[in-house]
């Protein structure tokens, strides 16, 4: 769990710096998240019903990670591994600029966002195996 602890961490902190390379250097998935959401917003006949909606579900999600860490067992990874995809996904900053055959924002944070993300996605993995094959302790569990 140390591992999963320090790397989640890590993320943490490479959030912040990805966000201020997008800010100094520009949001260009901004329109591509307001076409995403335009079409969201669609499939509700007031928009302010589709802003409640989303609120509920991010609340949601936030509410059932706490509650799986709580949990504990493998339930309690679930969330460390859900944020360690989330920084592999990051990814895209790096395909983005690869396609355009210039920078995209957000491509340098990206290398460490995908890395840590990686980083704690085995973490995760390897804890995961552990508790399967019954070698971690009721204290970790």
């Amino acid at each position: 769990m140390n591992d999963i602890r320090r790397w989640f961490g890590w993320l943490i902190m490479v959030l912040v710096v990805h966000v201020g390379e997008q800010l100094l250097f520009g949001i260009d998935e901004l329109e591509e998240f307001k076409q995403v959401a335009g079409v969201y917003y669609s499939w509700f006949s007031n928009p302010d019903y589709g802003s409640v909606v989303m609120v509920g579900l991010i609340v949601l999600v936030g509410m059932s990670f706490v509650f799986a860490a709580m949990f504990g067992g493998k339930w309690r990874l679930i969330p460390a591994g859900f944020f360690g995809v989330s920084g592999v996904i990051e990814s895209h900053h790096l395909v983005k600029t690869f396609l355009h055959g210039a920078y995209f924002p957000g491509a340098v944070t990206a290398v460490a966002f995908v890395t840590v993300g990686a980083l704690l996605l085995r973490a995760v993995i390897h804890e995961w195996r552990a508790m399967a094959s019954g070698e971690t302790t009721a204290a970790a569990a």
